[in-house]
């Protein structure tokens, strides 16, 4: 059974992934040359919120083990107002597409950075699957954007 902070972090992790699901999705409207990079990442962070939801619920019936490890709540909540920060920018059409694609690789990696996904222990072949391609997925990400920054300077 999850503590009521721990709930409170997965629910947190689900709506840093819509976040990234909206934003990326508002990216690939505003900034068509590269609206196949960014409507990829809004289908794949879609993907993880859903997955993060299934793992909340594993989570809370014993099924996943979620040890927060280093990662806090407060840490979360701030990537999260980091995240509507820069949505609001691109919702008023503030940012470039260099400003956008060097958001996207800031994001990216602070996921990666924060291992999100190994404070999670799956009791179950399928659960520990789901984690892995979770992880494989934000490097991917990550790869894509950077690889966008490199080729517009």
């Amino acid at each position: 059974m999850l503590k009521p902070y721990q709930k409170k972090m997965l629910d947190s992790l689900v709506r840093q992934e819509q976040l990234l699901c909206k934003l990326y999705s508002l990216f690939a409207a505003q900034f068509p040359q590269h609206a196949e990079l960014w409507n990829t990442l809004a289908k794949e962070e879609h993907k993880h919120a859903s997955w993060l939801q299934q793992l909340h619920e594993a989570a809370d019936k014993g099924v996943v083990l979620f040890q927060e490890g280093k990662i806090k709540t407060y840490t979360v909540s701030s990537f999260i107002e980091y995240v509507e920060q820069i949505l609001a920018k691109a919702e008023d059409n503030q940012l470039t597409l260099s400003h956008a694609v060097a958001a996207t690789v800031d994001l990216e990696r602070s996921l990666l950075e924060k291992n999100i996904f190994n404070h999670f222990d799956g009791m179950t072949e399928k659960a520990r699957s789901v984690l892995k391609q979770l992880a494989k997925e934000t490097e991917i990400h990550l790869a894509r954007a950077q690889a966008v920054k490199d080729a517009i300077g």
